[in-house]
């Protein structure tokens, strides 16, 4: 890595909240970058039992986001979620001028945070739209919301674009990610009430026409169902 990106991750570490710095301290065994254009995966957290009995983790990040915006990053990962039909119809995400390391880093230590702590299976508002681990319970499982790649589903044509994200307008999940897992879940809440508090970043899903008008807008940030689950996952964090 060049001294450029060594600074990158610094910063990207001295942004964590000081409850994540606490545990990474304690639970973090390696924190690895990798060249890999080709996978379609981005992150990854591995948890297994350290010498001394207690959980140890292992985060693993794709090279390629560490000088990457977080627009381009989410914007390229929800272009994933679409085959192209001849609709037309793309999907912009806008998230300012974050960027995406510091977004990625947080997330995956919000894994590390939950996984120690045991605080998704907690509840208090926050979990009881999970049955279980990847199980969501109705409306949302009988939804659009449960038929996308995150859920393990074949792509969408891009024509039901508009619909995907009404679906997600209408639902308490900060993001379409979200919905990949309890876990995600709350991972995703984390990272954007800290980022969205902390640092104003904005969240808005835009799907386009072919001409690049915007056709239908998400702002999940602004929406009372998700306000109430970040202010509950908010309370959750500061008892620690």
């Amino acid at each position: 890595m060049t001294e450029h990106e060594w600074a990158l991750v610094e910063q990207a570490i001295q942004s964590l909240p000081p409850l994540h710095q606490r545990i990474l301290e304690s639970h973090l065994a390696r924190l690895s970058f990798i060249e890999a254009p080709s996978s379609s995966g981005t992150a990854l957290t591995r948890m297994y039992d350290g010498p001394d009995g207690q959980p140890r983790f292992d985060i693993t990040l794709r090279a390629d986001v560490l000088d990457q915006s977080l627009s381009t990053f989410l914007t390229r990962k929800e272009q994933s979620l679409f085959s192209d039909n001849g609709s037309g119809l793309s999907v912009q995400v806008s998230a300012g001028d974050a960027r995406a390391l510091p977004y990625l880093l947080l997330h995956e230590a919000s894994h590390v945070v939950d996984r120690t702590l045991g605080l998704m299976q907690s509840g208090d508002g926050i979990s009881d739209i999970w049955k279980d681990y990847r199980t969501l319970t109705e409306p949302y499982a009988g939804s659009l919301l449960a038929q996308s790649v995150y859920r393990r589903a074949p792509q969408l044509p891009a024509a039901k674009g508009p619909a995907l994200y009404q679906a997600l307008s209408r639902s308490p999940f900060v993001s379409l990610y979200a919905t990949a897992s309890a876990g995600e879940d709350f991972a995703e809440l984390v990272t954007w009430e800290t980022l969205s508090r902390r640092d104003r970043t904005p969240l808005a899903f835009e799907v386009c026409d072919r001409d690049g008008q915007v056709i239908a807008r998400v702002e999940p940030l602004k929406q009372p169902g998700v306000q109430a689950r970040l202010q509950a996952v908010a309370a959750q964090l500061a008892g620690y």
